[in-house]
Parts: C-alpha cells; structure tokens; sequence
C-alpha cells in the first residue's frame, strides 16, 4: 500500500498548500454518478489514499442535511418558489461543506462529494432564475470553498429514464419521487444541457454514460482523478451514443437483439413481436422483467404466475371477470393487495364481494380498485375503507369521480397533499378542477396535463397550449383523440417528440395516422422508441377487445 505521501504525488495536479483534496461528483439523476463514487472511492483506498465520503448512497452523514433534502424533495411542498428552493439546496450544500467537509480536509483527507454547490445553480438556473442570482446565493453557501475538481457525469434524459424505471421495477420500489420530476421532461433536458454549457465554460471533465460499463467508467474517472482534469479519459464517439439509438435502417428486431437484456425487455414492453425475448428472458432468471414486460395474451403470464404474481396482474384490471379460475383470484392468497388492486374496472356481484371481504384488511387495494365507480355499492366499501386507507389510496380512489361527495373528499386531499389531489382529476370536467389545474400550472405541470387525459373542451386545449414547453407529456395528454386541436399539437409535436406523437394514436382511427407514422419515423430514424410504439400500434388489431379500452384514459402502469 502506499504512504500517505506517495498518494499526495499520485495527485500532484491539485494545489500544494492544502492538506487534503474536494473532488465533486455531480450531473444529472440516472448517470451513474454515485455508483461510479462508490467504486471511485475503493479503489482509492486501495491504492493509499484517505478518501471520506460525506454522502453514501442516498443518505447524507449530516442529519441535518438529511432534513433540508426531504424538504426539497418532499412533493406535498408544491408551492415552494423557485428562489426558496435555491436557497434551500444551497443551505444542504453549505451544511456539508461546515459539517463534513472542512473538518475532512483539515484531516488531509480527500472527499468526494455526491453533488455539490453547482447542483443548486443549474436547478436555480432551470427554475429560470438569473445567473447571477444562482451565483450569488451559492457563493455565501461556499464560504471560499471550492471543489478542486468537479466531474459532470452525463447522459440522455430518455436513458436516465429508462435505468430508473428498471432500477424501480427490480426493487420492486413504488415511489413518488421528488419535486423535480413535477416539471416534465423538458425540463431535464434544459437540465442536462445547463451541466454541459457550464463544464464546458469552466473545463469541467465530462463522462458521456450512455454506453460504459460501471468498471469502464471507474477507470476512466480514476485516471482524470490521478493526473488531472485535462487528462483524455479514453472515451470514443460511440460513448455518447445511446443504446436506444442506432443506424437509420435497422429494424426493431435487431435493435432489441444489439441491447442488454434488460433495456431489452424494458423497451419491448406490452408488444407480441416481443415474447421469444421474453420467454428467453425468463429461462435465463430475468423473471420480473419479464413478467412486468407482458402483452395483454401473453402464454408466459401462466409460467411466471408463481414466481411474479405482482407483475403477472399489470394490466390486467379491464380483462373481464371469469370466476373462480381467474388468475387474479387464484393468486389472491398470495399478493392479496396486488390482486384487490386488480379489480379496478370489475363491478360484477362476486368481484364486490371480494373486496367486501379483504376491506379492513387492505383498504388501499380496494379504494384503489373503486376508481370511477360512484354506485351505491362502491360507495358503502369507498365510506368503510377511506379513515384506515392512505392518501395515495384515496387519491387513486376519486379518479374519474364527479359527484359532490367525492369532490368534499377532493377538497381535503388538496390541502394535505396537492399533487395527489391532482392526481383525483383524471377524467373529471368540472370549473372545480380548471380552477385547480390553473393554479398548479406552474409548479407541476406534468401533472396538469396529465390531468387533462381524454378531456377535447376548449378549456383543456387552452391549458395544454399554455404548457406547450413542459414537453412531450402536452403531447400524451391527446392521447386516443380525434378532434381538429389534438391533430393540431401532434403536428406542433413531431420534431421534437416523434415517438410521444406516435404513441397519441393509440385507438385513432383515421386516414391521416399512415402518413403522420412515417413522419415520425423519418423525423427520428433509428430510434428504438418510435419502432416500439410504431409496433404496438400495429399489433392493436390482435389484442383482445378489453385490452384496447386501456391506455387512452389509464396510466401505462396500471
């Protein structure tokens, strides 16, 4: 092992009046940043260094660090201002920096940091405040303290997308997530751009992770951390290159086989083209992709029923009701809760009557189950499983749902947790719900618009064109409609969204859809995501007739 001394030369680039070193690892979510720090700092031990880490996984050393981010994330705190926020991230960083860092450096240590005073100016920036305001705040959090080196580790926002869904999917993770993911998906990617004009401005290394192996990314930061931030790090054009993106002319098929598995399975989801690579997924031990991968007839749903009963039963609330042999009854010993939430769309006697019988047990699953039903039955389980049933529960309940009951019910989910009361929206058309929708405008407009699923007045495509620039979600919120304004903002959409422009057709029946698909798959040739959806709409004609009543008004992940 080396001395102490030895390390001090192996990183001769930094200043040599400082007894330790401040390495920050910072870029967007799903870049690999925290795992490659991991990995980073091992390594660095092993080869003699003292390395401290102020942050490991996702939680901080500092309680009160700990505290100002569940703040920050903490989607109930809506209508935090874009300055508060700033202020807030600065405060977390600041607090490391007094707490953790400097006693760490005083020690001749060297810290690497998980994110740094660069995450809240990019933010703070991306909110559209000025630069000189970000600079400002995040300067008297520094108090003169620097990283040596900052690292900024980048990737598409489709790919962070895609690692996280998977990431959720094999923890089996139902999360809500943070504030962030409120403003949609443009505003990743003024994000990711904002990290990329800045390191280039300031010399910041930049590690493209679209397509490195977590050991390649770790030698290539652990050779710009030995010799330097001008160090090449060995990267090659097609590092920058996503996996979902390749030549012009290749088929799904062949995209699909150029893939890890996983991805594979991910970007293959619900399609019949797709169940060889499912079935060979599932022989192999990737079970649970597999089984949350499966179109709506899929023979493997029967093989993976034991091993996956949670993700056998995705989507499967609208298949019709078949008795005793159903696979949701036959799987409720089992995943009670998951076969309960099934039911959603059953309002048969025998189905009442199985949530008659698990309603104090699992009252979520129930409510979540009643979503759009206002019948006197569905009324009596609703009234009996609201008081022990959780927010989430209840919010998944009043979907659909106009009657002034539920609207007394809205009112109160509202004031305790206003995205969820959003949620309630879906599929409601009342001046109550506009009032709401234009108050969240701004700060969650994501789920404004997807509040405005299957809704055609004029007031919804007001609403939509006010929040053109929140991103492709504008676009999923046409999705299945026919009117003159849908056609209108699939055409406004194309460039930027082609694959979103043609997942919106799902269920249009129209001359016009032929030539817009192959617009869309000009506009993004080689793009897995446009052959995917080009795909599932082509194979709509041999799905049941209960699968195609879904995804118009429901979310993907029913």
């Amino acid at each position: 092992m080396s001395t102490t001394a030895e390390s001090d030369r192996a990183l001769g680039w930094m200043p040599s009046n400082r007894r330790g070193g401040l390495i920050a690892f910072e870029g967007v979510d799903g870049a690999g940043k925290s795992t490659a720090l991991l990995g980073v700092a091992e390594a660095l031990r092993a080869r003699g260094h003292r390395v401290y880490l102020p942050r490991a996984g996702k939680e901080h050393a500092s309680r009160s660090t700990r505290m100002i981010r569940n703040l920050t994330r903490d989607r109930r705190n809506l209508d935090l201002s874009p300055h508060a926020e700033l202020m807030l991230y600065a405060a977390r960083e600041a607090q490391v920096l007094q707490e953790l860092v400097r006693p760490a450096l005083d020690r001749g240590e060297l810290v690497l940091t998980d994110r740094s005073l660069l995450t809240p100016i990019v933010l703070g920036r991306a909110r559209g405040l000025s630069p000189q305001v970000c600079e400002q705040v995040t300067s008297v959090a520094a108090q003169g303290l620097q990283p040596d080196m900052t690292l900024v580790f980048d990737v598409h926002p489709r790919t962070s997308r895609l690692r996280k869904r998977i990431g959720r999917i094999l923890s089996d993770e139902e999360t809500e997530g943070g504030r962030k993911g409120l403003a949609g998906s443009a505003f990743k990617e003024r994000v990711r751009n904002l990290y990329l004009d800045i390191a280039a401005a300031d010399g910041h290394p930049v590690f493209h992770v679209e397509r490195a192996s977590p050991e390649t990314l770790q030698a290539r930061v652990l050779r710009v951390i030995e010799h330097g931030p001008q160090t090449d790090a060995g990267e090659t054009e097609a590092d920058r290159q996503p996996i979902w993106l390749g030549p012009e002319d290749w088929t799904l098929a062949e995209a699909l086989a150029s893939m890890p598995l996983r991805p594979a399975l991910f970007l293959s989801n619900g399609l019949i083209a797709a169940r060889e690579l499912r079935a060979r997924a599932a022989s192999e031990g990737e079970t649970r992709l597999a089984a949350w991968a499966l179109d709506p007839e899929d023979p493997l749903r029967e093989e993976l029923v034991e091993a996956e009963p949670r993700y056998v039963l995705r989507g499967q609330g609208r298949r019709p009701w078949e008795g005793p042999t159903d696979l949701r009854n036959r799987v409720l010993g089992r995943v009670p809760e998951a076969a309960i939430a099934a039911l959603r769309h059953q309002d048969a006697p025998d189905t009442d009557a199985l949530r008659q019988r698990h309603a104090d047990s699992y009252p979520d699953a129930v409510l979540a189950s009643l979503a759009g039903r206002e019948d006197p039955v569905a009324e009596a389980l609703r009234q009996r499983c609201w008081k022990p049933g959780s927010d989430r529960g209840r919010a998944a309940s009043l979907a659909f749902c106009q009657s002034e009951e539920a609207w007394k019910r809205r009112e109160k989910l509202f004031a305790k947790h206003p995205v969820l009361g959003l949620s309630t929206l879906r599929g409601v058309s009342d001046p109550r719900a506009d009032a709401y929708l234009e108050r969240y405008l701004d700060t969650a407009p994501k789920h404004v618009l997807a509040a405005l699923g299957g809704r055609s007045d004029a007031h919804a495509h007001a609403l939509r064109d006010t929040l053109f620039e929140t991103g492709r979600e504008v676009i999923d919120s046409v999705r299945g409609q026919t009117d003159p304004q849908a056609w209108d903002l699939r055409e406004r959409g194309l460039e930027r969204w082609p694959s979103t422009v043609v997942h919106s057709l799902l269920g249009v029946d129209d001359p016009r859809v032929d030539s817009l698909l192959g617009r869309c798959r000009a506009q993004a040739p080689g793009d897995v995501h446009v052959l995917r959806r080009i795909c599932a709409l082509s194979e709509r004609g041999q799905w049941p007739d209960w699968a195609t009543r879904r995804r118009i008004f429901d979310s993907d992940d029913e």
